[in-house]
């Protein structure tokens, strides 16, 4: 038998599967320890197990180490067993992210959710996440989106993981595709595109607005920047590697192009009408 656990992540024997009724609604199973700690938290578990993902199963679990460490002196008892719960590590508040986007994982992806708390900032949050393939390279893992960026990693079977990333200061759209069983997600750069295949064909549209979600994340961030150009050049940074003050006399695609984005900043509040001016007047002075 090669099935391991969906929560501790260690091979089944034929003693855990007598127990019966460990089958979780995403087609994991559960170790005999693991499915004793999950009935001792919700007894109608031992019943209808199989009605619950994998991501409720650990939401469960992580909602009783929150409530044990607000009480220290608190434990849990299931006949003669005692269990004891520790404070809440990085990796529980990710998994806790996870469960509060309704995402719908399967076991296949624990490798790479574990590997999320190595990943991911302190301060980072996820907006999104969905399991895929990425098209190019034909690696099967997650996709993930915070404030900042979005991810696409998958965990190496020696170790390590492989990355594939987008700042989300570097992307000028996200698309995304429904079919009748999956969606194709595409993520536009302003120097390429990327495809992933998702296997839930409404994961998509989880990332659809994530540019919006983001920049209103960080709109306190970036307005204690010193100046304005500093708030101009950290939200379009690719104008200042363009240099858009040295755009060629007459180039009008490219200047229209650039009075298009300090639009966006205007609209957004990050340019104040006279700060769109300026730089709207030295763009125009160009035609």
């Amino acid at each position: 038998m090669n099935t391991i656990c969906a929560l501790c992540g260690t091979p089944l024997m034929d003693i855990d599967m007598s127990v019966g009724k460990n089958k979780l609604a995403d087609g994991g199973y559960l170790c005999a320890g693991c499915f004793t700690k999950a009935i001792s938290i919700n007894r109608e578990l031992i019943n209808n197990l199989d009605q619950f993902y994998f991501a409720e199963i650990t939401g469960m679990m992580l909602k009783s180490k929150i409530d044990a460490s607000q009480n220290p002196g608190g434990t849990q008892f299931s006949g003669n067993s005692r269990y004891k719960y520790d404070a809440p590590t990085r990796l529980d508040e990710i998994k806790d992210q996870i469960v509060a986007l309704n995402a719908r994982l399967s076991v296949l992806a624990n490798e790479e959710v574990n590997e999320l708390a190595n990943v991911l900032d302190r301060d980072e949050r996820l907006l999104a996440i969905a399991e895929g393939i990425d098209l190019q390279s034909n690696r099967e893992g997650i996709i993930f989106s915070t404030q900042r960026r979005i991810l696409f990693i998958d965990k190496k079977f020696l170790g390590g993981i492989v990355k594939n990333e987008f700042l989300i200061h570097d992307i000028s759209s996200i698309d995304h595709i429904e079919n009748l069983l999956y969606s194709i997600l595409q993520i536009n750069t302003y120097r390429g595109s990327a495809q992933f295949k998702l296997h839930n064909k409404n994961d998509g549209r989880a990332f659809s607005n994530i540019q919006n979600r983001s920049t209103s994340y960080n709109e306190n961030e970036l307005k204690q920047n010193s100046s304005p150009f500093q708030a101009f050049a950290q939200t379009i940074p690719d104008l200042v590697e363009e240099n858009v003050y040295s755009i060629d006399k007459g180039d009008s695609g490219a200047i229209f192009e650039q009075l298009e984005k300090l639009g966006k900043l205007r609209e957004t509040g990050i340019l104040t009408d006279e700060e769109f001016a300026e730089q709207k007047k030295k763009l125009l002075d160009k035609l």
